[in-house]
């Protein structure tokens, strides 16, 4: 390997400069000395070189920007700010955990994750513990997350616990400690996935040399799990629940949806019908076996829980009949409130007979008088927390203790004490973190993870780290976005190679259709198509005015360039009186204000706003795009921005609309080319090409049937727009006639950019939409497609002959009307029939007595 030279300003080794914060643990050193099983790998680090280092993080950080890893704030501060979604951000360098520890923290979580297991299989039981008085009965009924309509769930083997997280802190003499236990619908295994692919890559050989494990053995145990859990079906059709695209971690319930081979679903895709979950997919209902959940408990059935805005209406009674199994049960977080904590010791000690083996943080009940005094004498050297868990409370006492509001919150403490905990503050270990081509420390915490195994929990080698530059609670440092790390744990001895692809144990029926895909997915993937040719044909047509706005012609002397604002004006990009001439006379420059109204995000016409939408629709279809898709939209987002100097230049516009028009050609070459002919292809190029129709009529509208006089310049600029300039030089040369360019523009289809072509492809569609082929004659969007077809097709432009459109123009507004006027009725139709499963009308009639 060559070495390149460390930049200038860059020290020579990366460890030497290094200084650990004093009084605190430092994973990398022990003292003045490395640690030893940190030893090899810094040694590999100063082989690499700081230079070529320094280069490999710089591809790191390209490769988390093009594949769109983003966490979205819960809240803090400016909200609006804040459900902004973040680009994720990890440290090159991993945490590196040698084998015996691991082992000892390994056996620790399993520990936790069947004391967890047991008591709320007792809670949700026969409530011994509660009868005994080991727990008090406030712990549970004033628990804010504890419904009476979760008994009686009878989960496959009395099992409440399938997924277990702790975050986990190492105190300065090296013990590690729980500051937090996950049971609800634990987060981060995705991150963390995700995380280990990216760092691997950056550093292969210190990968493979230091035999870190695998994290694909947990999610093997991950999918093995989920089969026990519904071991009544052989094949079962399982689903990842996402609360939507606003998640803050809806990245990673899509990465794992397609990482595991399980359909991502939201709440409004499933439905009970006949005590089933179903799905609802474009071929039908589709019964659904497991459920992995991701939201709350009390935001999965709005039937039972009178307060929640979203889910699954009688998911519990269908859960109670065992007809589905959701993977964790709703209930399953009750006991990963703080309050919790305080007990742990003595129901570790009561229920399995034994002390834990990781302690958790200490933890002061505040309803207890005693422990009280102690909280209010010490409030500032403590984290005061609610007793139970809810999200988004944590941090807002987090903020009165750091604004030095002691006095207010020891009122509210008082007000309520049972509602609250106090915990000591752990200083947690730190870690180096590359910053600014240096070494620095930083607080590190470190979330684990456990799935159920067949007789115990089974753990994530490692897990992730999250990064903080203070010692703020953990939740409001993930909230706020911080750095995260990997966690490499160490072997002896070289790891086999694991994968989880199956070795298949019966035949297969081939299949060559893709018929559960959701409606709500459908309807994403069709207006994605529609808005990706919407800013397809926005950007050209912008292109063009703008190549000729900064040519040496003045504006009164290219008469193409007034019909050109005056589509613009009507499409919403300019306002609209730069349609008319008058009007036009009284505002700016159309030079001067142009290049602003690409980028205005408060105009929803702007072509910004076009491609914003284009980010949105595609990521709420992760799931369903290709890697590459994903890159190639991603960077449409990154590359089509405003310039951050503010200087408005139409020349540099043209240069973004070149990539954007590039990037979305690769964007159809790849949907084209890769994509099978199911119904995510079909939706997808449906609305491409009903979009493109739409917008096709328009321009030629506006550009030939008002017009009159020499038309040549205005041909030209429809085919430059059309991408069919050369094709009509080719069979027509320099001469521009009207006839052969409605030819090529409007019925030739043979030409992609054709109407015709588009309104064919359409019908092709149509035809091969869910469940056409059983109606005895043809569905009314065959009908309306069909219609559409033969009105092109019976245009006939050899009788245009004139050198302008006014002898054409009567029959060609009259086409071009009725392509603008059915085109919506058959989005309307399709949209009625398959993607909102419209109920038929009903009409109130009045009573009369």
């Amino acid at each position: 390997m060559t070495r390149i030279p460390a930049p200038n300003d860059a020290p020579a080794d990366l460890f030497a400069p290094y200084k650990p914060i004093p009084d605190v643990y430092d994973e990398l050193n022990d003292g003045a000395q490395i640690r030893p099983h940190w030893q090899s790998f810094v040694q590999g680090v100063r082989d690499i070189g700081a230079g070529e280092f320094q280069r490999r993080w710089q591809q790191m950080q390209k490769l988390l920007e093009r594949t769109g890893m983003a966490y979205v704030g819960a809240g803090i501060g400016n909200p609006a700010q804040d459900r902004r979604a973040r680009p994720w951000e990890l440290d090159p360098l991993p945490v590196l955990l040698p084998s015996s520890e691991w082992d000892q923290i390994s056996q620790g979580l399993k520990q936790r994750g069947k004391l967890m297991q047991m008591i709320l299989q007792d809670l949700y039981g026969p409530q011994d513990l509660l009868r005994s008085g080991v727990l008090p009965e406030q712990v549970l009924f004033r628990h804010p997350g504890y419904y009476r309509c979760f008994h009686g769930q009878n989960p496959p083997g009395n099992n409440y616990l399938y997924f277990y997280a702790a975050d986990l802190s190492r105190s300065p003499d090296g013990s590690w400690w729980v500051q937090g236990d996950r049971s609800e619908s634990p987060s981060g295994s995705g991150f963390a996935l995700e995380n280990r692919i990216i760092q691997s890559r950056m550093t292969p050989s210190l990968f493979h040399r230091e035999n870190v494990q695998r994290l694909a053995g947990y999610f093997m145990k991950v999918k093995e799990a989920v089969l026990r859990a519904c071991s009544r079906v052989t094949n079962p059709r399982v689903v990842i629940l996402s609360k939507g695209a606003d998640s803050p971690n809806y990245f990673e319930d899509a990465y794992l949806a397609r990482y595991l081979g399980y359909t991502l679903v939201e709440p409004a895709d499933l439905a009970v019908r006949g005590n089933r979950v179903m799905m609802k997919t474009l071929g039908g209902l589709l019964p659904v076996d497991v459920i992995i959940r991701r939201p709350n408990s009390d935001q999965c059935d709005p039937l039972e829980i009178s307060h929640s805005t979203g889910g699954i209406p009688e998911l519990l009674q269908v859960c109670r009949m065992k007809n589905v199994v959701v993977l964790n049960p709703l209930g399953s977080g009750i006991v990963e409130s703080p309050i919790f904590m305080t007990f742990l010791p003595q129901l570790c000690q009561h229920l399995l007979g034994e002390p834990l083996i990781l302690p958790g943080v200490a933890t002061w009940r505040c309803g207890e008088p005693e422990s009280l005094d102690y909280v209010i004498k010490n409030i500032e050297k403590l984290v005061i927390k609610p007793a139970y868990r809810q999200r988004g409370n944590q941090t807002t006492l987090y903020r009165l203790q750091k604004n030095g509001e002691q006095e207010k919150l020891i009122h509210m403490i008082q007000a309520d004490p049972d509602m609250f905990v106090a915990q000591e503050q752990v200083m947690r270990s730190t870690s180096p973190v590359y910053s600014k081509k240096s070494l620095t420390p930083a607080h590190i915490a470190l979330r684990s993870f456990a799935v159920l195994g067949q007789n115990e929990f089974e753990t994530m080698p490692g897990g992730l780290v999250r990064l903080s530059g203070e010692l703020q609670p953990l939740e409001a440092s993930l909230q706020v976005g911080e750095r995260s790390k990997d966690a490499w744990v160490l072997s002896a001895t070289p790891i086999p190679r694991v994968s989880l692809l199956k070795r298949p144990e019966h035949g297969v029926e081939l299949k060559r259709t893709g018929g559960e895909l959701p409606s709500r997915i459908a309807e994403n993937l069709f207006w994605l198509g529609r808005n990706l040719e919407r800013a397809g044909v926005t950007a050209r047509i912008l292109r063009t005015t703008i190549s000729r706005l900064t040519s040496e012609e003045q504006l009164s002397e290219m008469p193409e360039v007034i019909i050109l604002l005056r589509t613009m004006a009507e499409m919403g990009i300019i306002e609209t009186g730069y349609g008319v001439e008058e009007m036009r006379k009284q505002l700016p420059p159309i030079e001067r204000i142009l290049a602003a109204n690409i980028f205005d995000e408060q105009n929803s016409m702007s072509l910004r706003s076009i491609v914003t939408q284009i980010f949105r629709l595609t990521s709420r279809t992760r799931d369903r795009v290709s890697a590459d898709s994903w890159r190639v939209l991603h960077r449409v987002d990154q590359g089509f921005q405003p310039p951050s100097t503010g200087y408005w230049d139409l020349s540099d516009c043209l240069a973004l609309l070149d990539d954007l028009i590039l990037d979305l050609a690769a964007f159809s070459g790849i949907i084209s080319e890769s994509i099978t002919r199911t119904q995510v292809y079909h939706f997808l190029d449906m609305g491409r090409r009903m979009e493109r129709a739409t917008q096709s009529s328009r321009l030629m509208r506006n550009c030939l049937v008002l017009p009159s006089g020499d038309l040549t310049a205005i041909l030209e600029a429809l085919l430059e727009i059309s991408d069919s300039l050369i094709t009509y030089r080719s069979r027509y040369l320099e001469e521009m006639h009207l006839g052969a360019v409605l030819d090529l523009l409007v019925t030739d289809e043979t030409n992609p950019r054709s109407i015709a072509r588009q309104l064919a492809q359409l019908l092709e569609h149509v035809n091969d939409l869910p469940n056409v082929g059983s109606h005895a004659g043809y569905t009314v969007e065959q009908r309306l497609a069909m219609s559409l077809l033969h009105e092109v097709r019976m245009f006939d432009v050899t009788r245009v002959r004139a050198p302008d459109a006014l002898s054409a123009g009567e029959s060609l507004h009259m086409l071009l009307q009725e392509i603008e006027v059915l085109l919506p009725k058959l989005s309307d139709v399709v949209s009625q029939r398959y993607l909102v499963h419209s109920m038929p009308q009903s009409h109130l009639v009045e009573i009369r007595p």
